[in-house]
């Protein structure tokens, strides 16, 4: 019997496309995740105020819904493989611009074009999974979102101690180095043939379906109502987790450690999840059983915050399953690498674009009100309406 890699219908092995896929899973996080326990810090130097800072934390996930709309579209016309490396080239560039001293303007204007870069990715990587490891996508999609949570906690329990050693401007440049090197690696695909699947079908160069069928599909609705709410939730409290710690009188060293640790814990949840989900006849238990979690961890944050470290991994792990929950449904709710595409577009388009609502509102409120508990109570409400969408997303049913 032969040792030798399997090898895809695009003649590279397994194992390279898995290894091209984790690396482009590490970037895909922590240029965006280094702000948060930084965010008070960078409104100091900047003399930008919370309801601006709240914008500057939505803007990932307004970038990220934006690009999704349109990146399917990109991905059929010049592949997938050359979409993903001029986004990481893109990434490369909008986060070093975002670490020149030019005040506000390239903060800014670093974070929206990193945000899109990052977007291409959050897009195309479900498809990737889909074509190349059509057997095998919870799995696999639980080992690249802990992946791309770990790297995420790095960026986010190392920020304080290198902005305190190096200045925030090049903690925040840091991840450029990253996204340059992973193009490099990611570049070994580009000789892989457009459309090509594991199994030699073309279906990802397939035009659309006429009609639109995507969006007029309750399944993709459901999908894309799942998604909105998990990432509401996470980049809400990505970006506002550090101050609502230091608001109860965490140090804001202690709050980005435990930040990086309400990530960190992630890279358990998506391995644990992503196992049961691969053996599941469906997803309605799993996704019922993370919404429980998060409502003990936040409603823990409120009547409970001496307990901060414990809600702190407890919320962590229900938000890492979430997210692997909602980049599997793309997946398993579509028939076809294809349909992966368009379904991840709509889902992450839509998705991230009400997502973004969740940082503004928080800033927004803490300026008008003074205190976090409003923020928290919203955040109860969506985990509760979550679960609801989650009893009809989770059926093992697909897309037209």
């Amino acid at each position: 019997m032969s040792s030798a890699p399997q090898r895809s219908a695009g003649g590279q092995s397994q194992l390279l496309l898995l290894v091209t896929v984790l690396i482009v899973a590490a970037n895909l996080r922590p240029a965006i995740t280094a702000v948060g326990p930084l965010i008070e810090r960078i409104g100091e130097d900047t003399g930008i105020g919370p309801a601006a800072l709240g914008l500057l934390g939505a803007i990932p996930a307004l970038g990220f819904g934006g690009v999704a709309l349109f990146v399917a579209a990109a991905g059929r016309r010049w592949g997938l493989e050359r979409t993903i490396f001029v986004s990481l080239l893109l990434l490369t560039l909008g986060t070093v611009l975002r670490s020149l001293p030019l005040g506000a303007f390239s903060l800014f204007a670093g974070t929206v074009i990193l945000s899109a870069a990052v977007g291409v990715g959050n897009v195309l990587v479900p498809a990737v999974v889909k074509r190349d490891f059509p057997g095998r996508v919870p799995a696999m999609t639980g080992l690249y979102t802990a992946v791309l949570v770990g790297c995420a906690a790095v960026a986010s329990g190392t920020a304080v101690p290198m902005a305190e050693a190096l200045g925030w401007e090049l903690t925040l440049a840091a991840s450029a180095l990253l996204a340059l090197v992973s193009a490099g690696v990611w570049s070994t695909r580009l000789n892989r043939p457009r459309g090509v699947t594991s199994a030699g079908d073309p279906v990802l160069a397939a035009p659309e379906p006429p009609g639109g069928s995507m969006w007029r599909s309750a399944v993709a609705w459901q999908v894309t109502a799942y998604f909105a709410l998990q990432s509401g939730v996470f980049y809400l409290m990505l970006t506002w987790f550090p101050a609502i710690q230091t608001w109860h009188g965490v140090s804001e060293a202690s709050a980005g450690f435990w930040l990086g640790a309400y990530q960190a814990i992630g890279i358990l949840a998506s391995l644990v999840v992503g196992g049961v989900m691969q053996r599941a006849g469906d997803q309605r238990l799993p996704l019922l059983a993370l919404a429980a979690i998060m409502l003990c961890g936040v409603l823990g944050i409120i009547a409970l915050p001496a307990a901060m470290p414990a809600w702190a991994l407890i919320v962590g792990f229900a938000s890492g399953g979430n997210l692997l929950v909602g980049l599997t449904l793309i997946s398993m709710r579509a028939r076809t690498a294809g349909d992966a595409s368009r379904l991840s577009g709509m889902a992450q388009g839509v998705g991230y674009l009400l997502a973004a609502i969740g940082p503004l509102l928080a800033g927004s409120l803490f300026e008008l009100t003074g205190t976090w508990s409003p923020v928290l109570w919203i955040v109860v409400g969506a985990v509760l309406v979550m679960a609801v969408v989650g009893v009809f997303a989770g059926r093992n049913v697909h897309v037209p």
